[in-house]
């Protein structure tokens, strides 16, 4: 029996290979949220059971342009209640960013 295959000459056609996906601005008209629009997650993040904890965290994040794995990764020994001040290690670039807080309102 005699396999079916045979020898073919190789093809040096470089084809280039097109872009699937969109840029983001095809998608959508703006990267950030709005105030008011941070103002209603904040409202819904305080309905849950840790919701003052929540809502804070947004609020930290939206000031202070934290990423959301830089906010999660916060420990207790990164804060300084007697200076208000707030250290952070960023993912990005990896330089340490330090925040002061000052006396403010609880509202945008």
């Amino acid at each position: 029996m005699k396999p079916n295959l045979r020898i073919v000459a190789p093809s040096t056609e470089n084809r280039t290979v097109t872009p699937r996906r969109r840029p983001n601005a095809a998608y959508r008209t703006r990267e950030h949220l709005t105030a008011g629009e941070i103002e209603k997650l904040i409202t819904a993040a305080g309905a849950n059971r840790w919701g003052h904890r929540d809502a804070t965290m947004i609020l930290v994040a939206y000031r202070h342009g934290l990423r959301a794995s830089e906010l999660t990764d916060l420990r207790w020994d990164q804060i300084d209640f007697s200076g208000a001040v707030l250290h952070v290690r960023r993912v990005k670039r990896g330089t340490p960013a330090t925040i002061r807080f000052l006396a403010m309102k609880c509202g945008l």
